[in-house]
């Protein structure tokens, strides 16, 4: 349990069990680690002067021998926070020039299409595109499929409505618990069209993403103006003749 606790922290595999090994040692020459901690002799120096690096262990000289001693278990804390700061100062540093990673990205893609698999890839895409939508339109949208998913939009929406986005949206059936949700939240357009499409279509601005919950979600995502304007059109002409 601790080995995979102070991995998590930060630690290699080995820098974890060398370090328990002093903790439970009091104090220890290099060979006492190899066979305590069971790691490769090879190794052991590397590793220790990683730890005293990190601020986790000591090193002194008995009777010209070499020692090692594990500081306070409170400078696990230190050394923690002392990461949380340097990611602080990185964070800031990428702040300041994600604009121009924006812009390198936008000058290489006024047309692309992109394949994502599995909530998280999906989750980061949608959301980003929610940031600074102008026009959202979704068709195709079902209540049949699994509820993790129905879950995962009832929580895109509701950041949607936090942000105050319109949405028009064209569901293949109604009168259902994630139907009646729609209904009941703000920026919201419901209208009603059965048997519409066997995949739910989602227009956002230049944006088209065409979903899928077979097996796992999955999503194709295509970015151009020509091809977002051609669905776009489509969605308005069903809009037209879709029930409330």
């Amino acid at each position: 349990m601790y080995e995979e606790l102070l991995t998590d922290c930060g630690l290699t595999k080995n820098e974890s069990l060398i370090y328990l090994a002093l903790l439970k040692l009091g104090k220890a020459k290099s060979g006492d680690l190899v066979r305590e901690a069971r790691v490769s002799g090879g190794k052991i120096y590397e590793t220790l002067y990683k730890l005293i690096d990190k601020g986790l262990i000591k090193e002194y000289s008995e009777n010209g021998i070499k020692n090692f001693e594990a500081n306070n278990p409170s400078s696990l804390l230190e050394y923690i926070d002392e990461k949380r700061k340097n990611l602080e100062t990185k964070e800031k540093s990428l702040k300041k020039i994600l604009p121009s990673l924006t812009n390198i990205q936008a000058s290489n893609s006024d047309s692309s299409t992109f394949f994502f698999k599995g909530i998280r890839g999906i989750k980061s895409n949608v959301y980003s595109a929610l940031q600074n939508a102008e026009s959202i339109k979704i068709m195709g949208i079902s209540s049949s499929k699994d509820e993790k998913f129905n879950n995962f939009w009832r929580n895109w929406h509701t950041e949607r409505v936090s942000l105050k986005k319109e949405a028009k949206m064209i569901f293949s059936d109604r009168n259902t618990e994630y139907w009646k949700f729609f209904k009941n939240i703000k920026f919201t357009q419901m209208k009603e069209l059965n048997h519409l499409s066997p995949s739910a279509i989602m227009i956002i601005d230049e944006q088209v993403f065409i979903f899928s919950y077979e097996n796992d979600f999955s999503c194709v995502n295509i970015k151009s103006v020509p091809i977002s304007i051609s669905f776009s059109n489509f969605f308005d002409d069903l809009w037209r003749i879709a029930k409330k």
